[in-house]
Order: structure tokens, then C-alpha cells, then sequence
């Protein structure tokens, strides 16, 4: 079956090719234009109502014809497209009040195809029909839809729909291809996911593949990366699913050595720093569980602070931008006001947790002040923080109680 003469590509990205050449349309991305190109290839034979056009692309038009806008508009389209290469027949057309894209051959696009081999697989006799017609819609999703018009919403609708189809997709591949012991192309195809959509349920994957062919030290280098990306890009938690991860790795040794010497030297920190020491939010796990056993044998006491960010008023901070600028602060203020024994980690967007090891109530008091007037040397502006204190070993935290709850007074 030969190739339709124009073909359209929306997932990752948005491309027209005529005869085997790219239309040089890249510089007209941006323009109302291209929209209503964009939504008409997108409905195809069924068109769109020229009201509809209208409340789509020229919401926020504050003229007081829109429709003789949208006439201009149309009319720049059909100049677009002769200047790009497409003969006269490939054009709008208006009839009956809809508009629609009209072309004297079949178009093939993208998101079509997706479509119909995931329908394709649904309706499959049996399982290796399935499985080749998944993998083919996986070939198929670039990414996002018309990631360009992320925030207008039939293009935000329509990204989301997509978006569904293809997780579901590489779940679907992933219990064919893990039942058949194909853990390479579960590898490729959960590399390439995580890629595109920076979900942990994709790393999980290919973590589990490596571990599957005990590949333990490539699998800690992904859940290391994951747990970069979670703190420094998003200020997340992992999930329960992959601190799962973590404690098999864990179990598994990761990495062999053949003497104490070259053990002793993995476990050393490559450059002691000064202040606290910082670790991930599952190493907190294990470090605080493991604190909580020894306090029971030395009857030494620890105390567990939580620290949450907040506006200026100490409500809820939703700006998630104030977030991503107050975080590194305080985290920075924590470092610097704890003793090298001391371990916190960042729990979520703006929390941190910090484990304050052989010291007693009013200590902790002090630790907090150092820690407050080192984040007002650099604060960031409109955002305090709160705390509250727990003893470790305890089973119940009272927020009520008053020695143990505090706003930090004073921060801006």
C-alpha cells in the first residue's frame, strides 16, 4: 500500500509532508493561523462549526467582529499553504457554516493511526496480533500533543486522551513482553517513556528489567538519576513503588567487592562537606529506623524535626514558584545550622525533615533559632516557614502541645 501523498505528524511535536518533503512551516507555529490548520486537520471530514472556531482559537480576541477575523485568518492559511509547497487543491474550504481542510487525496495522520492500532489491539484474535499492534502504537507516540498548544483546551483535551491510550499501551507491553522474557524491548520501550512523561511507574520498569538480567549496578545508577530528578526538578517524595526498588537493590548488594580496604572506601563520603549530612528521603528511612533501635539500647533521646514552608502569614504556600525559590534556602540554612552527626532530607515540594541525634529538648530549641536567622540572613521574600518538634521513640506527635509547636517569628 503506497504512502498517502500528505502526511501529518501531531504527537511531539507538528509536521506536514507532501511527496516525501517537510513543508517549511516551523516559523508559522505560533500564528491564530496555524491553529485553525492544526484543529481542522485534527477533525477531518467532520470540519468545525465556524462559531466553534471562534470560542477555539480567538477566545481572547477583543475586536468586535471576531468572524471577520477569523475570515482574515483563513484567508492568511490558504496563502500559508501554496507559499509552503501544497498544490491549490490541498486548501480551506467554507460550506454551511463550517469550515474544513480539503485535499484530493487521503491524508494520514499520526494521531489516527495511533488510535487505530490500539483499536486494532483491543479487537485482536489473539495475543501475537495484540502485541504487534501494540508495539506499533508505541512506535507511533512521539509525545505530547501539539506540545505548542499546551493551555488551549481542545488541544489540552486532546493531549490528554493520547496521553491515557499510550500509558495504558506501555502497561499493556509490559506484562506481554515481561511473561516472554523480552526484557530488552521492555527496556528500550520504558526508556523512552520515561523520557517523554517523567513518571516513576517507567523507571520502575526499567529497574526492574536490569534487575531481572542482574544488571544491579545499572539499575542503582536509574533509581540514583530518579531521585535526583524527584528532588532538584519536582521537590517530590518517591513513590511507595520505588522505595520498594531501593530495598532490593539494597538486598541485592548492588555492587560486589573483593576486599574490606575497597568496601571501606565505598562507604566513605568522596568529600566530607561541613554541616549536616543530606541523603535522600528512602536513606532517611533507613537512617531514622536505624536511630530509633539504638536509642532504645543507650537510652540516649533524638528528636525528629518537620519544617514546611508558608506565605508570609503562615498559611499554605501555593505559589509554586515562591516554592522553588525558598526551598534552596532554607534547605541551605538547615545545612549550615546542624552538627556534621546531624542527617536531613527534602520530603516533598517544600518539607524538610531533619533528625537531630544525642541532644535534648532545649538544644533543639537552639538548633531552631540558628536555623531561622540563617534563613533571614537570605530569605526569600513572602515565605516564612513552620516547624514542629517529635521525639523519637515516641509513637504520637501532638501538634497542639504548645513546647512543641512554633512558627518561625521574625522570618519575612
Amino acid at each position: 500500500m503506497s504512502e498517502p501523498a500528505l502526511q501529518v505528524r501531531m504527537l511531539g511535536d507538528f509536521s506536514m509532508v507532501y511527496q516525501g518533503q517537510t513543508l517549511p512551516l516551523k516559523n508559522s507555529l505560533a500564528t491564530k493561523a496555524m491553529g485553525v490548520l492544526q484543529l481542522l486537520l485534527y477533525r477531518g471530514e467532520a470540519g468545525v462549526a465556524r462559531e466553534a472556531l471562534v470560542d477555539a482559537l480567538f477566545f481572547d480576541d477583543s475586536s468586535s467582529d471576531p468572524l471577520n477575523n477569523l475570515k482574515v485568518t483563513v484567508s492568511n492559511l490558504r496563502r500559508i499553504l501554496r507559499k509552503a509547497g501544497l498544490p491549490p487543491e490541498f486548501t480551506v474550504r467554507a460550506k454551511n457554516l463550517r469550515y474544513y481542510f480539503a485535499s484530493p487525496a487521503p491524508i494520514r495522520l499520526d494521531v489516527t493511526a495511533f488510535d487505530e492500532q490500539l483499536d486494532n489491539a483491543a479487537t485482536a484474535d489473539n495475543e501475537d496480533e495484540k502485541l504487534a499492534c501494540l508495539l506499533e502504537a508505541e512506535k507511533l507516540y512521539a509525545g505530547n500533543f501539539l506540545p505548542h498548544l499546551a493551555g488551549i483546551d481542545w488541544a489540552t483535551v486532546a493531549a490528554a486522551h493520547y496521553r491515557q491510550r499510550y500509558f495504558h499501551c506501555v502497561k499493556q507491553l509490559a506484562e506481554i513482553l515481561k511473561a516472554r522474557d523480552r526484557w530488552d524491548e521492555l527496556l528500550t520501550i520504558a526508556t523512552r517513556a520515561a523520557a517523554m512523561h517523567h513518571l516513576e511507574e517507567w523507571q520502575c520498569l526499567r529497574i526492574d528489567r536490569l534487575m531481572k538480567t542482574g544488571q544491579y549496578q545499572q539499575a542503582k545508577e536509574v533509581y540514583d538519576q530518579v531521585i535526583q530528578e524527584l528532588d532538584e526538578d519536582f521537590g517530590a517524595k518517591p513513590s511507595d513503588a520505588l522505595v520498594q526498588r531501593f530495598h532490593q537493590l539494597s538486598r541485592a548488594g548492588v555492587v560486589n567487592y573483593e576486599t574490606v580496604s575497597e568496601v571501606f572506601d565505598q562507604l566513605q563520603e568522596d568529600e566530607p562537606a561541613r554541616g549536616a549530612y543530606y541523603c535522600s528521603y528512602p536513606s532517611f528511612i533507613d537512617v531514622y529506623r536505624t536511630c530509633s533501635r539504638m536509642l532504645e539500647r543507650t537510652g540516649l533521646s533524638a528528636y525528629l524535626l518537620l519544617y514546611w514552608l508558608t506565605d508570609s502569614h503562615g498559611k499554605t504556600l501555593e505559589d509554586s514558584q515562591k516554592a522553588s525559590v525558598a526551598a534552596p534556602k532554607l534547605k541551605a540554612a538547615i545545612s549550615h545550622s546542624l552538627r556534621r552527626g546531624d542527617v536531613f532530607t527534602q520530603y516533598g515540594r517544600d518539607q524538610f525533615l531533619v533528625l537531630l541525634m544525642g541532644t535534648n529538648l532545649k538544644n533543639c530549641e537552639l538548633v531552631n533559632q540558628r536555623i531561622v536567622n540563617k534563613y533571614k540572613e537570605d530569605a526569600a521574600r513572602g515565605v516564612s516557614f513552620l516547624h514542629a518538634l517529635h521525639a523519637v521513640g515516641t509513637t504520637e506527635l501532638d501538634l497542639d502541645d504548645s513546647r512543641i509547636w512554633h512558627s518561625a517569628e521574625g522570618c519575612p
